[in-house]
């Protein structure tokens, strides 16, 4: 797998190797590859593409209802071709074909060998990311055998934040975090893994104020009654879902689940321009939180609902109103 063009060529290059698709969900940890119904379409897809091209993916009308209409992930296709068992997981292979409308759909492969999840926060809908391209009236073609986009379409990636994700297959990635497309594709380094702890962070730039929700029961989890107080934990970052997709990935299989509680992206309001001004934020709520809460270390606290909507007033009125000394 040698000689694929980088994201960044894909984009530039004229025409763009830059395509559309549409997708029930975009999960390349357990599905890695792009799937086609009828030969040709395969054929076609490989003829007018190059190895290291790019698959947009918007959810089509049976994804889930959040995504709908949306485009979700990118894919890097590969050089290699095969039967769509091969890339992908037992256990998707056996839902696909327990499902009779499934079945006998996506058989023909290509190889994705990289993906990335666009963050919700970025997410466009599909007509205003590839007006030229996307048509209602076009949504089965794009579909079942894709579509070039434009070069003012496949720029647009340039605009979205990403998280990078596994692909089946393929090696393990070190971190999910999220950042600017120029910065989040760039060329993978090969080499083995690095056998030391490190500490990923996330890059400058605008920043979302966030409270997490650990649902579940506080009682069992702490080993003490805690009358109507929660857990939660406060922090920023690009992305507050993706981060609270993180701490749920590091959960065992259990009653506990961490939930977006409030953030500022969800309250509809613009990210903050810098870390700084998040970092004051932060550090607003957490310092009411420990006064009137109770601190369980680090970003983690016990608090009411009324102690937990103060601190989130404290944190954007500090966050809004920082200023470099």
């Amino acid at each position: 797998m040698t000689g694929l063009m980088t994201p960044r060529e894909a984009i530039e290059r004229d025409p763009p190797n830059v395509w559309l698709t549409s997708f029930y969900g975009f999960a390349p940890r357990n599905w890695g590859f792009l799937g086609f119904t009828i030969e040709w379409m395969r054929n076609r897809f490989i003829r007018e593409s190059e190895p290291g091209a790019l698959v947009v993916v918007y959810a089509a009308s049976g994804a889930q209802p959040a995504e709908r209409g949306k485009i979700i992930g990118i894919q890097q296709m590969g050089d290699r071709i095969g039967d769509a068992r091969e890339f992908m997981t037992p256990n998707a292979w056996a839902e696909k074909q327990a499902n009779p409308d499934r079945r006998d759909k996506w058989n023909l492969a290509v190889q994705a060998v990289r993906a990335w999840q666009i963050t919700p926060e970025s997410r466009m809908s599909v007509q205003d990311f590839a007006p030229d391209t996307y048509s209602p009236g076009r949504s089965q073609v794009i579909g079942a055998q894709g579509m070039k986009l434009t070069s003012a379409e496949a720029r647009k990636i340039l605009d979205l934040d990403l998280v990078e994700v596994p692909v089946f297959g393929g090696p393990p990635i070190d971190g999910f975090m999220p950042g600017p497309a120029a910065q989040v594709m760039k060329p993978s380094r090969p080499g083995p893994v690095s056998q030391t702890p490190h500490m990923a962070r996330e890059a400058e730039g605008p920043k979302h104020l966030y409270v997490l929700r650990l649902n579940g029961n506080a009682d069992h989890m702490l080993g003490r009654s805690v009358g109507q107080r929660t857990i939660v934990k406060v922090g920023f970052s690009r992305s507050p879902e993706t981060r609270c997709a993180d701490h749920n990935r590091a959960l065992p299989a259990c009653a506990f689940e961490w939930q977006v509680d409030r953030s500022t992206f969800t309250d509809g309001r613009n990210p903050f321009p810098s870390s700084h001004h998040a970092l004051a934020g932060e550090a607003a709520m957490k310092d009411w939180l420990e006064q009137v809460g109770e601190s369980l270390g680090g970003e983690f606290f016990l608090a009411d609902p009324e102690t937990i909507e103060r601190a989130w007033e404290r944190g954007l009125h500090a966050a809004e109103n920082w200023r470099e000394a």
